[in-house]
């Protein structure tokens, strides 16, 4: 049966599974992801208007935002004692050998660390990227969609939007949100963290940023008088968040202007940049070298909430039974274990 979120569109069924995936010989089209560039005219008579049809994919991209919202909010608001009631109903159901090896997983998830994708096109490389953000123990991804960006002015961006929303819905062991501009998710995040954050952004202007081998993932990496704060606001233990651009035309001069540190990746042959998934292996292969060699890196397994860390722990036992959710509730339901509905739909 396909788990919820994911997306089955080719003719031999096959469809976005997390721990193995093999990636499409044409992956910008690749139809795990939902329709095909071919299906473009089919949407286009739906609505005999391609602007129309922007204003609704638009609205999806709201609509998913604030799913995406209430999601973080429901898990949140659960109280701590009832997770735990929940998760001991399971865990009888589940499997010992994954019990360990989820287990192993979640004991080295980090909340040190984070990212952004800002204007991402490729539905193929944002899930490339999660899956390697997964990799690397990390949590929370945020994506910008701003629908005002040229990144999502041509005909294949509409497509391209719907299979970057099957992606994001399909990263079932990640936290992930949307926002519609960069102002708004610096903002929160700022908010989030008291302003003890540093946001960094990959560049491709080497001119102005910081070579990558010279970053320190720590506040004197800001200049003086930087954009978004000074050094004196932050300690050593300022999240660290990772801002990655299109993948044509990088980041925009918005969230330039917004972050902390601009680095760039250096070449040395004709191309003129990494793939955007290549790009963030990278950056996270420095960060981790970074982490190995000091206590106090920007990647410090074993450090997210504890409360965060049983919510997922209850999420990955209700997925591991057999029939999936619905076991899992019969189960909760016979103990008398009450979880929201908002919470059991989201799952």
């Amino acid at each position: 049966k396909t788990p919820t979120g994911l997306c089955s569109a080719t003719a031999n069924e096959e469809t976005l599974e997390w721990e193995k995936f093999e990636f499409s010989a044409n992956p910008k089209w690749d139809g795990r992801f939902g329709e095909s560039f071919g299906s473009f005219s089919k949407l286009l008579q739906e609505t005999g208007d391609f602007n129309d049809l922007r204003k609704r994919e638009a609205l999806a991209d709201e609509h998913n935002a604030k799913k995406l919202h209430e999601q973080e909010k429901a898990w949140q608001q659960l109280s701590s004692s009832l997770v735990e009631e929940a998760t001991k109903v399971l865990e009888p159901y589940v499997n010992p050998t994954r019990q360990n090896k989820l287990q192993e997983i979640f004991s080295k998830r980090t909340r040190q660390t984070r990212f952004i994708f800002e204007n991402p096109t490729n539905p193929s490389n944002v899930w490339a990227c999660l899956r390697t953000i997964d990799s690397f123990g990390i949590q929370h991804v945020d994506i910008v969609v701003d629908n005002s960006s040229p990144c999502y002015e041509g005909k294949s961006s509409v497509v391209q939007k719907r299979g970057m929303r099957t992606a994001m819905g399909s990263a079932k062991w990640l936290s992930l949100r949307t926002f519609s501009s960069a102002q708004q998710i610096v903002q929160n995040l700022k908010e989030k963290y008291n302003n003890n954050i540093i946001f960094y952004a990959a560049d491709l202007q080497p001119d102005k940023s910081m070579d990558i081998r010279d970053v320190t993932w720590k506040y004197h990496d800001i200049p003086c008088g930087g954009s978004t704060s000074t050094s004196s606001s932050h300690d050593e233990d300022a999240i660290v968040c990772i801002v990655m651009g299109n993948e044509l035309i990088g980041i925009s001069q918005e969230m330039r202007d917004l972050v902390d540190v601009c680095f760039t990746l250096p070449m040395c042959g004709f191309a003129e940049s990494f793939n955007l998934s290549v790009a963030t292996a990278i950056t996270l292969a420095h960060m981790s070298s970074a982490s190995f060699q000091n206590e106090d890196g920007p990647l410090r397994p074993g450090n997210l909430d504890p409360h965060e860390l049983n919510c997922l722990k209850f999420k990955a036992y209700i997925n591991s039974l057999s029939q999936r959710q619905r076991l899992g509730r019969a189960l909760l339901k016979k103990a008398g274990v009450e979880i929201p509905q908002s919470v059991l739909d989201n799952l």
